[in-house]
């Protein structure tokens, strides 16, 4: 399908003080008429047969501290979408509302939910776990009948530890899951030990009649066949609290490639774009080619080539993704 992800900036302010983010918290929301814009701009590749579909990707800083700001463009871009606009929350999810819940239960919204870990997850500014009230709010989505919960964890230091009790609790309610790998975190470790914890995450999840094929991400890879991997700069794209565009929501410090309000294609800006490595202007590099899951893994996260060396990190993931085909597999096979 024909579709582009707008992954929107709606504030640089956060409650939490994650130890791997990205965003500067220097306390700018995004403006009225950038949230109209980005309505129109999109309202329109959806009518004009350009795109077949549309996911908001309403994110921060943390969302859900200017909600009442954003909320009522997103009901209109559902609104008017003909039933092809979507919007998705990308949310520590500490801050939930009774009147927050009951909005996004009559419009069927999507969630991404971080959480690191069981006993501890993502420090606010005090230092305190979030880890007890993010749960807590999960299940109030989910016992309101919100049916679309992803969880993203990244595995670093604190949360390490306990990520198999955090398998179970994602088994039990059947939720999308996928791990992501701090990179000075794994550093820092023995591979070998990674490895072993996420073969045991995987033989977890098995136990709980798990489907692991569709449900489960390990590193942005899928065993599913109908994962794209990254699609940042063709199909996901993130747009700044200024408007300023970006392919992807980690590079919001560079050069953009243009604004909401420039008088420009954005899927034809994008196609001729020369500064970023990514969507439409990226090559898989020579050492990936001869990999035996670089159709699965696609290179991995393409800004990482410049940040980091990845070779630690596809020693991780290929003893791993093998292990999950290799389980799949075998479970099949007794069906």
């Amino acid at each position: 399908m024909n579709y582009i992800s707008p992954w929107i900036f709606t504030t640089t302010r956060c409650n939490l003080k994650c130890p791997y983010c990205y965003v500067k918290q220097d306390g700018n929301d995004m403006e009225e008429s950038t949230y109209h814009r980005i309505n129109d701009v999109f309202l329109n590749m959806i009518e004009s047969g350009e795109k077949d579909y549309v996911i908001y990707r309403m994110a921060g800083g943390e969302p859900l501290l200017t909600f009442d700001k954003w909320f009522p463009f997103t009901e209109d871009f559902i609104r008017k979408s003909g039933g092809k606009g979507y919007v998705s929350v990308i949310t520590n999810l500490t801050i939930l509302s009774d009147d927050m819940i009951e909005k996004f239960s009559k419009s069927n919204y999507s969630f991404g939910v971080s959480l690191d870990g069981f006993s501890y997850s993502k420090p606010s500014h005090d230092g305190n776990s979030s880890a007890e009230i993010v749960k807590e709010n999960i299940d109030r989505l989910i016992t309101a009948g919100v049916k679309s919960i992803d969880i993203s964890t990244v595995i670093d230091s604190s949360s390490f530890n306990d990520i198999e009790m955090l398998a179970e609790w994602i088994a039990e309610r059947n939720l999308n899951w996928g791990i992501y790998l701090d990179h000075f975190f794994c550093g820092e470790i023995d591979l070998n030990v990674i490895v072993e914890k996420m073969v045991n995450v995987i033989d977890i999840l098995y136990e709980h009649d798990y489907n692991i094929h569709d449900k489960f991400k390990f590193s942005n890879i899928s065993i599913s066949s109908q994962y794209e991997g990254c699609t940042a700069g063709e199909k996901l794209i993130t747009i700044f609290w200024n408007g300023d565009i970006f392919p992807c929501q980690t590079t919001v410090y560079e050069q953009p490639v243009c604004n909401i309000f420039d008088d420009c294609n954005i899927t034809e800006i994008f196609k001729k774009q020369k500064k970023y490595r990514l969507g439409y202007n990226f090559k898989l590099p020579e050492k990936c080619l001869n990999c035996p899951i670089s159709d699965m893994c696609g290179g991995g996260c393409k800004q990482n080539y410049k940040e980091t060396n990845r070779d630690y990190v596809c020693d991780i993931l290929k003893p791993v993704v093998y292990y999950m085909i290799k389980k799949w597999r075998v479970e099949n096979a007794e069906l």
